[in-house]
């Protein structure tokens, strides 16, 4: 990403934190730490001992402190300057913060920090060297300028969110009865991949296996008769897809193919309603509403969310949240019901827009349920 459009970033980040009053800002989760270094550092997600943090001062120059076998990488992509590696298993990645805090005087100053993912055992370590700074949560700052994307963010989840939709609708027309659940992932992925994503996560299953809300593939054969669920995401440059369709093993039935007409025209209403200024807990409600008055069962604690640099972002369209609906805004809408001993789930990305919601997965929406014969 552009170390100009990062340096911007790194404004917004230090407009909030004069607004929350706090002094310094501390990333340390991988999603965090990529989206305000610019550093898309793969091992930090699957190594969580391997730390990489971004220090940000209200006032100042930033510090990045990486595992010196990324110390490449992170002057490759990242805006940030001072770059100190540490030698990894010899040093502590927590003393290194400890004394760039206490190096710029910040140990005594309000220091923003990701406590919600911190380990207890790194910030024991940590308050074990700075036994009088004060630590505060700061997980609120990044959800606020996270949810509000820029040009290239947008760019990037719109191109992650069409090769999903490509991905999973080349797999539907190729696949066929009684192939396994596992066969039909495996081209989903292959397609994605093929596409310039990387793999993220696959949720699959057919008939009664439909209403498991994480059920991975298995070697089941897809029978005549039954519903398939997808839901699943690649990575793009650090972005996430998430795309969930549904289909029919051979024809529907009559209450299958109503059903999934009903939750389609659900979810173009609910996402027609998207409208800059809209309360998210509106959002819900007429969701809830249109089921409702379709006569399905309705349960689900949200309908939507923010994506991102991470797959579930902040907002989440739940009956609690009363923030509005705001301009560039990226948003998956994804009812689903349980009807009829399966589950039934849609899912698209869209962009908020002065011209109303855009659908960046680009689906036709169509009514009719897709049949795999």
């Amino acid at each position: 990403m552009d170390k100009k459009i990062l340096e911007k970033r790194a404004e917004r980040l230090r407009e909030l934190m004069i607004h929350e009053d706090m002094d310094v800002l501390v990333a340390i989760s991988p999603e965090n730490v990529l989206y305000s270094t610019g550093a898309y550092i793969i091992t930090q997600r699957s190594l969580r001992d391997r730390l990489e943090i971004s220090i940000i001062p209200k006032d100042g120059d930033a510090v990045f402190v990486v595992c010196g076998i990324e110390e490449s990488l992170a002057r490759d992509e990242s805006w940030i300057e001072d770059i100190r590696p540490y030698v990894e298993f010899k040093q502590s990645p927590i003393k290194f913060l400890a004394d760039v805090l206490a190096e710029k005087g910040l140990d005594r100053k309000k220091v923003g920090i990701e406590l919600h993912y911190l380990s207890s055992t790194f910030y024991k370590e940590l308050i074990g060297y700075l036994p009088n700074t004060k630590f505060h949560e700061c997980r609120g700052i990044f959800d606020k300028v996270r949810m509000i994307k820029e040009p290239q963010e947008i760019e990037l989840l719109a191109q992650a969110a069409k090769a999903s939709r490509k991905a999973v609708d080349a797999a539907f027309l190729t696949a066929r009865p009684k192939d396994t659940e596992r066969h039909l992932s495996t081209e989903i992925m292959t397609n994605l991949m093929k596409q310039g994503l990387d793999w993220s996560f696959m949720v699959l299953g057919t008939g009664r296996r439909t209403m498991l809300t994480h059920s991975t593939p298995s070697n089941i054969p897809m029978e005549p008769g039954d519903i398939i669920r997808v839901d699943f995401g690649g990575i793009l440059s650090g972005y996430q897809s998430d795309l969930a369709r549904t289909a029919v093993i051979g024809k529907p039935s009559t209450v299958q193919a109503d059903t999934f007409k009903k939750l389609a025209n659900i979810q173009r209403e609910v996402i027609e309603s998207m409208e800059i200024g809209v309360r998210f807990c509106d959002v819900y409600n007429k969701c809830k509403e249109l089921f409702e008055k379709n006569h399905l069962p309705f349960s689900m604690p949200h309908i939507g969310h923010g994506l991102g640099v991470d797959l579930h972002e902040h907002p989440i369209i739940n009956p609690l949240n009363e923030e509005e609906l705001q301009e560039n805004m990226i948003i998956n809408v994804e009812p689903l019901v349980i009807y009829g001993g399966y589950a039934y789930h849609i899912e698209d990305l869209i962009q908020i827009t002065p011209n109303g919601p855009k659908i960046l997965t680009e689906s036709e929406m169509s009514e009719e349920i897709p049949v795999i014969s």
